[in-house]
């Protein structure tokens, strides 16, 4: 900087005071939340944010793996991102152990976060001992959403069990309807079968197969069921399936054109953004199970580790933001998550939220989504198989237990 360009010392002295304050509370995130319930999530965070004097810089990203991999690259190349929208995935625990991500064990000391977050929330989030990510919003991925006005009009009650999930479906298809909405996505085949197991088997089960791996839990007839369940659904999917945004999918059921779909509880997001209010307009049930259970996603932020001073001045900012209550229950109100906080008011959910925030208080029903208790290897093998069998009708049940068996088998 040349001094020569400003008419006086104070005139300045008094630029770079104000640059550096503005510095100190600017943050760069990288994240992909672009639908609309998504948007309006992001959005509560970053005005939150920006109400408290920060300026925000916003790096949206098609999807989980290519904001990952922007980070990573930048985190490479010395210019880290401050922020880093994903899940506590196998990548989130990687640039953990290779001291790439700040911890916030101070924060939460002072802050006593510990004591609000659910147990199972705060083992996902530390890595050796040390918290390295934060919260904003906590899903379960085996929930089903339904159109209140198809099913009042055919004569549908809200299933209590398997057999009355499939009859329902059985309803909608001879009247006309699609009986279970679709996105042909790996990911979206995939989570169908794991809310068929999961339903089968309730949360111990699910813990032995996908925690624990036990052998024994591999040979259950559970599986070779899920895998007929699973095949079962895709009888249902429109021929538009393949290739088909989750949200759009959504819509289907929104618009009265399905009866059901089967999506974590992100989807709620869509239709309270489509006006819709929860047991009048759309109703929801966790896979349904005389064992219930909640498969909890977690929606995180990673913080890479920054050496400028003034950058980790705005990611503290940030990190206070998302965890304050006022921000985690404006998240929750537009998002569908539940709040990562048991602090947070939750008066104000929805049917459909309350219903969930039952179950996460119980440690018996909360167990770990596929997603997260799976590295990232083993998901994408268990994903391949399952969009395999689901478009391949030659694909045995038997067939596909023994692939899926393997993969849980090794290392």
């Amino acid at each position: 900087m040349n001094i020569k360009h400003f008419s006086s010392t104070a005139a300045l002295l008094g630029m770079l005071v104000a640059s550096t304050s503005a510095y100190a509370q600017t943050v760069d995130v990288l994240q992909y939340w672009t639908s609309a319930s998504e948007s309006k999530a992001m959005n509560a965070i970053a005005d939150a944010y920006k109400a408290r004097g920060g300026k925000w810089i916003d790096s949206p990203a098609a999807d989980f793996d290519s904001t990952v991999a922007a980070a990573t690259s930048r985190i490479a190349g010395g210019e880290p991102p401050s922020a880093v929208l994903m899940t506590p995935s196998a990548a989130m625990r990687d640039l953990a152990k290779a001291g790439q991500l700040r911890n916030f064990d101070d924060l939460a000391a002072a802050g006593g976060w510990q004591k609000v977050m659910p147990p199972l929330v705060w083992d996902k989030l530390s890595v050796d001992g040390h918290l390295v990510a934060l919260p904003v919003g906590i899903h379960a991925d085996n929930w089903i959403w339904y159109s209140k006005p198809l099913f009042a009009k055919l004569g549908i009650g809200e299933p209590k069990d398997l057999d009355e999930m499939f009859a329902a479906a059985d309803k909608l298809k001879a009247a006309g309807y699609t009986g279970f909405a679709v996105g042909g996505e790996p990911w979206q085949e995939v989570s169908i079968l794991t809310d068929m197991i999961i339903a089968l088997g309730g949360p111990e089960y699910w813990n032995q197969l996908f925690i624990k791996r036990d052998p024994e839990a591999m040979k259950s007839p559970i599986l070779p069921k899920a895998f007929d369940l699973f095949r079962k659904v895709s009888t249902y999917a429109d021929p538009a399936s393949p290739g088909r945004a989750w949200n759009d999918t959504t819509n289907m059921v929104i618009t009265g054109k399905a009866g059901m779909q089967f999506m974590g509880d992100w989807a709620r997001g869509e239709f309270l953004a489509a006006g819709q209010v929860a047991e009048k307009d759309f109703g929801c049930f966790l896979a349904p199970s005389d064992k219930p259970a909640y498969a909890v996603i977690v929606d995180i932020f990673a913080f890479p580790v920054n050496k400028e001073e003034d950058r980790v001045k705005g990611q503290t900012m940030l990190a206070d933001t998302i965890m304050d209550p006022a921000v985690e229950a404006k998240i929750a109100a537009v998002k569908g998550s539940v709040p990562s906080r048991s602090d947070v008011d939750t008066s104000k959910l929805d049917a459909c939220a309350a219903k969930g925030a039952k179950l996460l208080a119980n440690p018996a029903t909360a167990v770990s989504g596929a997603y997260d208790a799976l590295t990232g290897d083993l998901n994408g093998q268990m994903t391949d198989l399952a969009t395999q069998f689901w478009t391949d009708p030659s694909m045995t049940s038997d067939s596909a237990v023994e692939s899926l068996t393997s993969l849980l088998k090794s290392k």
